[in-house]
């Protein structure tokens, strides 16, 4: 079921969900995308011709949310109500999602200048990867009416997919996309399946480390991903036709 929901949100990535400004050159090469095992990443396509160590720069590009389109049936009921009738999926308010985008930004283009491995530069030029995030089917756990202090038990706020695409900056060939399918829990609860406390204050701090766990992940994968690797090419990436 998870990587089902990774396709189908890489799908929507694949045929247009329209980022906020375009490339020098139009961004391709998805259909030349091959699957490769990861130890670090749920989904990781390379292109079979990508050498990312030709590339020592890093060009934060733009980034692409898609929030769940979910009906609050009883978006007037009780937090307790809301549970008991095993309503787990609500849709996030407008003002939490624009919330919502500036933290995951933040936190990614914090946790990314970090790399030691690359500079992060504010122009394009030769030796230049563009990074392009997408946070997609994003669906809270969290019931809108929970304030900062009434707690409810949950084993996660919400999930969703990210992810990462390292596009060079002179062709528009995508050279790496990554995908993985998450729950925005506390760390305590990382794939268990333990209630914790949560209010509106803690679920930001969980969305914070969630966002800050996916980009370190890709930061420290970087010097990986480039590796002599197609031995273990497992198929190309399904097309979006």
């Amino acid at each position: 079921m998870k990587r089902m929901a990774i396709l189908i949100a890489v799908s929507c990535l694949v045929v247009g969900i329209v980022s906020a400004e375009d490339p020098k050159e139009p961004v391709t090469g998805s259909e030349d995308l091959v699957k490769q095992k990861s130890s670090q990443f749920q989904e990781l396509w390379v292109n079979p011709d990508a050498d990312i160590s030709k590339y020592s720069n890093l060009y934060l590009w733009n980034s692409i949310f898609q929030f769940r389109d979910v009906s609050d049936k009883n978006v007037n009921q009780t937090t307790t109500a809301m549970l008991r009738n095993n309503q787990d999926h609500f849709a996030v308010p407008e003002d939490d999602q624009e919330k919502f985008k500036q933290l995951v930004v933040d936190v990614v283009v914090k946790e990314i200048a970090r790399s030691k491995q690359f500079d992060v530069v504010e122009t394009v030029g030769p030796g230049t990867l563009l990074i392009r995030a997408a946070v997609l089917d994003i669906v809270s756990n969290v019931p809108p009416n929970v304030g900062r202090r009434a707690n409810v038990h949950l084993s996660s706020m919400g999930e969703a997919t990210f992810v990462f695409e390292l596009i060079d900056a002179e062709t528009g060939v995508i050279q790496v996309r990554t995908a993985d399918r998450r729950y925005i829990q506390p760390p305590s609860a990382m794939n268990t399946v333990n209630a914790a406390p949560t209010n509106s204050a803690t679920v930001w701090n969980y969305v914070e480390l969630w966002a800050q766990d996916q980009a370190m992940t890709l930061r420290l994968s970087l010097i990986h991903i480039s590796e002599p690797t197609r031995p273990r090419l497992v198929s190309r990436m399904p097309s979006s036709a």
